[in-house]
């Protein structure tokens, strides 16, 4: 059985049918088959939350998210768990000794020490704050390019 650990962007290009996004419907499938697991962090879920919510008002960066928004975006994360992907927390000192050598932000630091405590792959977008971590995990990229 595969165990998939998802950071944000690959969930993102599922939702938004972004590159990608055909080979996270396959991973989705496959655990809603229960052929595989899968996992996001709890720092995962809060990004897709309001990412989404973001993206949802047309202009992410210049309006600010308001109530329907973010019922979207908790209705994707009920999609996702839907389809049986947890939500997990790494303990907070493996986050912290990722987070600490720096180059990755906070959100992909968790989602790495979860791929790391789970021994799993983190599946991933273009993101190259995975290209050279201080851990090693195995990194499973969805497209090379951002959307």
């Amino acid at each position: 059985m595969t165990d998939y650990i998802f950071d944000t962007e690959p969930l993102i290009a599922y939702f938004y049918d972004e590159p990608g996004a055909g080979t996270v419907a396959e991973q989705l499938q496959e655990i809603d088959s229960d052929q595989s697991t899968g996992t996001i962090s709890h720092a995962t879920a809060t990004e897709l939350v309001y990412k989404i919510a973001r993206l949802e008002t047309g202009s992410p960066n210049q309006i600010e998210p308001g109530d329907d928004e973010f019922a979207i975006g908790n209705q994707d994360l009920r999609v996702l768990r839907g389809f049986g992907v947890t939500i997990e927390t790494p303990p907070w000192s493996t986050v912290a000794r990722i987070k600490g050598a720096g180059g990755i932000s906070l959100g992909d630091a968790y989602a790495a020490a979860l791929a790391l405590v789970e021994d799993a792959p983190l599946v991933v977008g273009a993101d190259p704050e995975f290209d050279e971590l201080s851990v090693d995990i195995d990194v499973y990229r969805i497209r090379d390019d951002p959307a």
